[in-house]
């Protein structure tokens, strides 16, 4: 007996009691013999108790074309003259997109066979790949096997794109023609991919690829899974459950303030996180630094990346700002990103929603850049509500498990001599992430947003266009750099001086305000110059600018100050500009002669290569700054007058 025939008798059994009786003729139109009233109420009881046993029997479940098939069978039986029983026919034909000739032998077939004919039975070769796909199936088991061999990690959907990938590419080479002809007419970037798209999809509806012939058509995504669970079911026995996943048209926040965010535009909902890259990376000279940290900012409507921050300082208050920096303002690179497709977004969200983190709660965040920009902060109820902005983080490292340097997402994945296999520089991750967020992530739907068959299927980034309900809210990159320096209080001095970081600051036009207090605006960066704002009822006022007194011509972060303060006390000398600028030079000198320099040291000059002063650093300062007088009346302790001149001559600065 064949597997059918076989599947077909084991249906047959679960269907006992629900075949029908002979009909008295050939026709299919004559009366039933001796059918009772009881005998019909039976059966439909019968029926009803096996569909509920179908709701819980995936094998034996009848789909909706199925049971519409059984209803139009079971009213053809009924007593009814010929042509009542032609019209039924013409109408179940019509029900069902068959011809009157199939829709009669399939009601044959339910009266010999019953309800198993409605069951399709399962292929003969289940399981197995086509005899046209199988140097597709070869290739894809190939590429898998070799990707995960030993401890490196290969995943499925890496798989897929390959897969794809090499598909596009034997397309692209028969095209090669047209291609040319179109590059002729001047058509590059995304213009050029709309119209190359164009070209293989009418290909594909025509007369179809010559490789088709040699290779078989290429197999479809689900198809690539498909092949590839077993192989992953024999490698990972056990594997963490998969979140059930957002089924719904909208989706409803609940962050701890106890209020509902039901998301329903682009910009409404931006979600800020931090994670540690999976790769090291070197300094210009291929000496390994360490980890870099990624921050990126998500739209939760569209899940599309609006910004990040890429760099070795660990996640803080300024991180996040910088990354919000990158979200607010619109993009644009250079040709030598070689992009595709542009990253229209920008703009500034109605609500930030993130966790329970210092450096989300601090006052730089919450107050000061939420107050200046204009945008209200949530925090987490449960830790579960991140999964929108930690997903891309699972998704980034995936993408550089092809690169050297790769270190797993834990210790069992790690391969072997990472370390010495390490060879991309900051600036080289960076571009390559711009490249995959730009040209790839934000132009694939969401799986999620796209659950609902309702909905049309978009990319992230269209779906963020189509659905801004007002244009985007564009900010000056100077109010950005004001908004996103770090800030401080202070007293002003006698004749508009300041003290901030053992620094004594001469201001402009500042004398009248003598005995007030000042918030200074600064980039942790650079501090030899800060911006003074006055506050009033709530509302900034721009002072003028304050300079440190003697280190015009310098440039020092906020650390190298508190640095040299530190070892200054521990000498026990007084703390000046001089002492400052003395120790910052002979230490600047100090490492400049060493020759292998530590990785905290390396990092932070990859870091300042790597990174943009704002906009106001590129504003000319003052050549000279008026000293400080001896002995000034009201000033904390006497400072020393001192020939800056010849100081400066003596340094060789």
């Amino acid at each position: 007996m064949s597997s059918q025939d076989l599947h077909k008798t084991d249906t047959n059994q679960l269907f006992d009691g629900l075949n029908d009786s002979e009909f008295e003729n050939d026709t299919g139109f004559g009366l039933l013999a001796e059918t009772s009233h009881t005998q019909e109420s039976e059966e439909d009881e019968a029926v009803e108790f096996i569909d509920q046993r179908y709701a819980e029997d995936d094998d034996y479940r009848l789909s909706g074309n199925e049971r519409l098939k059984l209803e139009i069978f079971r009213d053809l039986r009924k007593p009814c003259n010929k042509r009542e029983y032609s019209q039924k026919l013409k109408d179940a034909s019509t029900r069902l997109g068959k011809s009157v000739r199939q829709v009669r032998r399939d009601f044959e077939k339910w009266k010999l066979h019953g309800p198993a004919s409605l069951i399709p039975a399962p292929r003969a070769d289940k399981g197995h790949p086509r005899k046209n796909k199988k140097y597709w199936h070869e290739r894809t088991v190939k590429i898998y096997k070799a990707g995960n061999k030993g401890k490196n990690s290969l995943p499925r959907h890496k798989v897929v794109e390959r897969i794809e990938t090499r598909a596009y590419e034997l397309s692209k080479l028969e095209l090669k023609p047209e291609i040319s002809e179109l590059e002729k007419k001047g058509l590059v970037g995304e213009d050029l991919d709309k119209e190359i798209g164009a070209l293989i999809q009418s290909r594909e509806k025509g007369e179809g690829f010559r490789h088709w012939k040699e290779y078989g058509k290429p197999p479809s995504r689900r198809t690539i899974e498909r092949w590839l669970k077993p192989l992953e079911e024999e490698k990972y026995i056990a594997k963490t459950s998969r979140s059930p996943g957002w089924h719904s048209s909208k989706l409803v926040l609940r962050p701890k303030s106890g209020r509902e965010l039901e998301i329903q535009y682009s910009n409404q909902v931006w979600q800020v996180d931090h994670t540690k890259a999976d790769i090291l990376l070197v300094d210009k000279e291929g000496v390994e630094i360490s980890r870099p940290f990624l921050t990126t900012v998500i739209d939760t409507h569209s899940r599309c990346i609006v910004g990040f921050r890429l760099g070795f300082s660990a996640p803080s208050a300024q991180v996040v700002a910088l990354a919000l920096r990158d979200a607010f303002l619109p993009k644009s690179y250079g040709p030598e990103y070689q992009l595709r497709s542009r990253w229209p977004c920008y703009g500034v969200p109605a609500y930030l929603f993130t966790d329970n983190g210092s450096d989300f709660k601090s006052n730089h965040v919450t107050e000061w850049i939420a107050d200046q920009v204009g945008f209200e902060t949530e925090f987490r109820s449960r830790p579960s509500e991140g999964g929108i902005v930690e997903r891309p983080f699972r998704t980034m490292s995936q993408l550089l498990s092809d690169v050297e340097g790769f270190v797993g997402a834990n210790v069992l994945e790690r391969p072997k001599n990472a370390e010495a296999r390490a060879c991309l520089t900051l600036s080289e991750l960076e571009w390559l992430l711009v490249g995959y967020i730009v040209d790839n992530y934000n132009q694939k739907p969401d799986s999620r947003t796209q659950s609902n068959p309702f909905v049309a299927t978009q990319s992230r980034v269209e779906r963020w266009q189509k659905d801004l309900i007002s244009p985007p809210v564009l900010i000056k990159e100077r109010e950005l750099d004001i908004c996103l320096m770090k800030a401080e209080e202070r007293v002003v001095k006698d004749n508009g001086y300041l003290r901030f970081a053992n620094l004594m600051y001469k201001g402009e036009n500042l004398g009248a305000y003598s005995g007030h207090t000042v918030i200074l605006r600064f980039d942790p960066r650079d501090i030899t110059m800060v911006m003074v704002y006055d506050r009033n009822n709530n509302r900034e006022k721009f002072l003028g600018r304050a300079y440190a007194m003697g280190l015009e011509a310098e440039k020092l972060s906020l650390e190298d100050v508190k640095k040299a303060s530190d070892d200054s006390k521990k000498r026990g000398k007084g703390i000046n500009n001089v002492t400052v600028l003395e120790e910052a030079v002979r230490r600047r000198e100090f490492l400049n002669s060493k020759a292998k320099k530590t990785k905290s040291e390396r990092r932070k000059l990859e870091q300042e290569k790597f990174d943009t002063l704002p906009s106001w650093h590129e504003e000319e300062k003052p050549s000279v700054v008026e000293s400080l007088p001896l002995e000034e009346k009201g000033s904390e302790e006497p400072v020393e007058k001192i020939d800056y001149d010849l100081m400066r001559q003596e340094l060789g600065i």
